[in-house]
């Protein structure tokens, strides 16, 4: 008798994990896809941030090549007045 319960036992889990299967599968799909989203999203901001801070830097340097230039033409000009010869 001892030996017909395992075999039992084991039939009855075997059934157990067949029934179970789909669910398992679809709940690791379920994750899966979760995981992938998230690190998506993840890659996406840090995209975005490093682009961000690339034009920021871009636009910075911009701003101060335009005010030394401006410095620089307002400088010319009072040279020119101090001398008298406002052209």
């Amino acid at each position: 008798m001892s030996e017909k319960i395992p075999g039992r036992i084991e039939r009855e889990m075997s059934e157990i994990r067949s029934r179970m299967q789909p669910d398992v599968s679809e709940l690791r799909k379920h994750i899966e896809s979760r995981l992938v989203i998230k690190r998506v999203k993840h890659t996406i901001r840090q995209r975005v941030h490093q682009a961000a801070d690339r034009s920021k830097a871009n636009l910075k340097a911009k701003q101060q090549a335009f005010a030394d230039s401006a410095k620089s033409s307002l400088s010319l000009a009072r040279r020119k007045i101090s001398n008298g010869r406002g052209e």
